[in-house]
């Protein structure tokens, strides 16, 4: 599995803000944002294995505002 995901934000609304803000505070993990998207470094399995329940223990829509980017 990459070192590094990317979540994007899908539309302008304060709902992936507010999601992606959240994922933040729960994970410990600080993005590094570029434009609509937040880049994130994964240092541990752990940290891997959290992201889709954290998301949906979040907001069970996450997938209607954001989305996962591959590298490139």
């Amino acid at each position: 599995m990459a070192d590094q995901i990317i979540l994007q934000k899908l539309d302008g609304s304060a709902d992936a803000e507010r999601i992606l803000d959240e994922f933040e505070r729960r994970t410990g993990l600080a993005g590094d944002v570029q434009d609509d998207d937040r880049y994130y470094e994964l240092h541990d399995e752990e940290h891997r294995t959290q992201i889709v329940q954290t998301l949906t223990e979040i907001d069970a829509r996450w997938t209607d505002h954001l989305g996962f980017k591959l590298p490139g």
